[in-house]
């Protein structure tokens, strides 16, 4: 076992004496009594790796440069070479380490660590209120942490060069990385492999209202999955957390783009594992699980068809949309698949790895150029740091701002009911009407019938018909005109004159040609004039599909500006400049097609009401130019369709949200308050069973229990302070209390439960009501003074 002052032997790495007598001169790597060669400290080493998973930007180099600045050593590029094998083997220890630790906790099945990664959300009590949505979870792919692919040089600049990377058989990352080749498994062209795979029927094509948004998604098109990228060998990494951001799996996309097949290996190892847990645990029935995805809508329809739709049916699986990516979905999307209109699930955005992402696209520098086992390793090291030194500390910060936020949207209920009732209002039920109303109109919407796209089309050619028939009189006029002894000498105006006219006499055939294929498709007995009615009709339908057009062209630029505002906060990833000329372009792209839009919307009987840029580039929901497509001014008249209706309809969805938020709190609090009970009891029950027979292994668990009871009075302390929040209900106190959790490990249930009887939290000091509490105020200043010493910030 590696104790913490145990010291690694650089000489068993042949390191050069140089840097071994030199620092250990200075003083800063000190010598092991039992060794006569220089060491590297483990000290020296722990303090890298801290540094590293805080800065991720420091690499060994300048570490080691600044240790030899520090001591007055010559830095020379070799000493990084060793220290990183130092670091390595370092690592390793801690590894295996760790691996003792779990299997002696009985916690070495590959899925725990996925299966139990929060307690909030992975921790079931006995008696707790069940819960529209058990878990609430999000996916999403990252291009950021690529890795280049070292290749000789290469003649010919469009062939790679033979791959020279050194063989390294370690594997980095076991536990939060999934094995390529079982993501290769869920490929679309291997599903046939899989066991109890039918043919899906087939389908007919789907037509403009049901495609939903699959044209809207650049990331998910051919010509950016496949693997045609280049330098990189992985492309980036795949990742799913829980709401409150802690890393179940990892995926390296090799070779790719953003492929269905990370989602669907995902869904597979974990929906799995957690049947495979509810089996041996005898736990309920499965609840329902939602999983967050910016592209929800598409990879329901491919859940729907892969051979994991069985496993996902019965693990009451489904794909929902966050709330930014949301925002440009249509509306019907919406309506199926946002956040805020699915019951039960609270005031989630689902966003999360939006700022995950931006917090790890520091690593983004140091692996670019490493290996692939150094690569999992920093990625690896820098979950575990984020899930047990960062998403753990917040957890209890996280439920308190939800609470609060819930809290002060329900302080509005008066007014919005009030509004309701001047509207004529009286029942809640009737806004959920309105959602059913206005899906049952989007879906009824459909592109244009064939035979109406044809008549368009023949208007469209007989206008230009006409229009070249006036060009090509001109044309003949001047010609008959022409003289050509007036300009003897100028032959090329001759040639110009008869080849003018010969071109129009050339476009005026094709057109009639292909005008006549329209009359005998749409049978015309014959042709139409600008006076009949046909004509007139098809004028008026051109007119409307031009303006359906030019809104589309609009909401395409305002979908891809949405985007492009949402990663400008990606720090560090040289992406801000690219991003800002990119929406400066995107600036004047929509400024022309609001000027296509208003020409196109005032040629309508009666003409639209003009848009401006700033209205347009306001908008909160593109999905309200939804409305602007359809050309028949009564649904504007409908009472879902009134923007100030709209308005309230979403305050009253916010509080039927805010509502069910505190419902889901509740159950996180009373988990979260019987995990840490339980857990340090079992960890300390381990310890002292194995203390006599292997007293190092049973120091190495008590430093486990204090990295996972760390922040446990910093989490006392804020979920206390929910109690004084201004609108908080007395009677929900009875959730402030350990209950007896169906995981736990450390003593039967029946004597669990009698041990968690009157265990809730005290929370009458909170309010000054019991000043006689050893652990009152003095407790809650010592808890802030401990957090504050370990986090090096003050508690907020």
């Amino acid at each position: 076992m590696l104790a913490e002052n145990t010291d690694i032997d650089l000489a068993y790495f042949q390191k050069d004496q140089y840097i071994s007598s030199s620092l250990v001169r200075q003083g800063y790597f000190p010598c092991s009594p039992l060794l006569h060669k220089s060491v590297i400290s483990t000290r020296t080493l722990e303090l890298y790796h801290h540094l590293f998973v805080r800065c991720p930007r420091l690499s060994i180099q300048p570490f080691v440069r600044a240790l030899c600045d520090l001591h007055g050593i010559r830095f020379r590029n070799h000493l990084c070479v060793q220290f990183s094998e130092a670091y390595d083997a370092f690592r390793a220890v801690k590894t295996s380490i760790l691996s003792s630790i779990k299997t002696v906790l009985g916690r070495d099945n590959p899925d725990w660590r996925s299966l139990n990664a929060c307690p909030a959300c992975q921790y079931p009590t006995a008696g707790e209120s069940e819960l529209e949505f058990e878990m609430l979870a999000a996916m999403d792919g990252n291009d950021s942490l690529k890795r280049v692919e070292r290749r000789e040089a290469s003649g010919d600049a469009s062939t790679p060069g033979r791959v020279k990377e050194r063989y390294d058989p370690r594997v980095g990352g076991r536990d939060y990385f999934l094995d390529p080749k079982e993501v290769d498994e869920w490929d679309i062209k291997n599903w046939r492999n899989q066991e109890g795979w039918k043919e899906p029927a087939p389908q007919l094509s789907k037509t403009g209202a049901e495609k939903g948004c699959e044209d809207r998604w650049e990331n998910m098109k051919k010509s950016h999955t496949e693997a045609d990228r280049g330098i990189f060998d992985e492309t980036g990494i795949f990742v799913a957390t829980c709401r409150h951001m802690f890393v179940l799996w990892a995926l390296d996309m090799i070779k790719s783009g953003e492929q269905r097949k990370y989602a669907l290996a995902f869904l597979h190892r974990f929906l799995s594992a957690i049947k495979e847990e509810r089996a041996n645990l005898g736990l309920r029935s499965p609840g329902k699980k939602a999983f967050g995805y910016d592209i929800g809508c598409q990879l329901q329809t491919t859940l729907d068809t892969s051979p994991l739709q069985p496993l996902a049916e019965e693990e009451n699986a489904r794909m929902v949309t966050g709330s930014l990516h949301g925002h440009a979905h249509n509306r019907l999307c919406q309506l199926k698949f946002l956040l805020s209109y699915i019951n039960g699930c609270g005031l989630e955005d689902l966003e999360v790895l939006e700022r995950l992402f931006s917090l790890s696209n520091a690593l983004a520098m140091a692996i670019r150029h490493a290996s692939k086992f150094h690569r999992r390793q920093m990625i690896s090291s820098w979950f575990y740091h984020h899930d047990n030194f960062e998403a753990y500390a917040n957890l209890s910060k996280f439920i308190y701002n939800n609470y609060r936020q819930a809290l002060t949207i329900l302080e509005a209920k008066d007014s919005v009911i009030s509004r309701m009732r001047a509207i004529g209002v009286l029942d809640g039920k009737e806004i959920f009407g309105w959602l059913d109303e206005e899906k049952e109109y989007l879906e009824s919407r459909r592109e244009e019938p064939e035979e109406d796209l044809n008549r368009m089309d023949l208007y469209v050619k007989q206008v230009k018909l006409n229009e070249c028939r006036a060009r090509l009189e001109a044309a003949h006029s001047a010609f008959i005109a022409y003289n050509p002894s007036d300009y003897p000498a100028n032959v090329k105006r001759t040639n110009a004159v008869e080849q003018t006219m010969r071109h129009e006499q050339e476009k005026e055939e094709k057109l009639m040609s292909e005008v006549h294929f329209l009359e005998r498709r749409l049978e015309l007995k014959e042709p139409w004039t600008e006076d009949s009615e046909e004509w007139k009709k098809a004028e008026e339908m051109f007119k409307n599909h031009s303006y359906r057009k030019a809104v589309n062209r609009l909401e395409g630029l305002i979908v891809a500006r949405i985007f492009e505002l949402s990663k400008m906060h990606m720090a560090g990833t040289g992406m801000r400049q690219h991003l800002g000329k990119a929406l400066k372009t995107r600036s004047k792209a929509i400024q022309e097609a609001v000027r296509t839009y208003n020409t196109a919307a005032a040629k309508l009987s009666p003409p639209r009401e003009a848009l401006s840029y700033d209205e347009v580039v306001e908008k909160a929901y593109v999905s309200e130019l939804d409305f602007l497509k359809d050309t028949d001014s009564n649904i504007h008249e409908k009472i879902w369709a009134v923007p100030a209706n709209r308005v309230l309809m979403t305050e009253y969805f916010k509080l039927f949200r805010a509502s069910e938020e505190l419902d889901r709190l509740h159950v996180e609090i009373h988990r979260l308050l019987t995990y840490m009970k339980e857990e340090q009891e079992y960890l300390r029950a381990v310890e002292l069973n194995i203390s006599e027979n292997n007293p190092q292994l049973a120091y190495q668990v008590s430093l486990y229990r204090w990295e996972r009871g760390r922040f446990n009075d910093l989490h006392r302390l804020r979920l206390r302070n929910i109690i004084s929040l201004p609108g908080f209900d007395a009677t929900n106190r009875r959730f402030f209390r350990a209950g007896v959790g169906l995981k736990c490990q450390s003593q039967g249930e029946d004597e669990r439960a009698d041990d968690n009887m009157g265990e809730e939290m005290d929370v009458d000091r909170v309010n000054g009501e019991d000043d006689s509490d050893s652990e009152g105020e003095e407790g809650d200043i010592q808890a802030e003074a401990q957090v504050t010493a370990i986090l090096g910030v003050a508690v907020d």
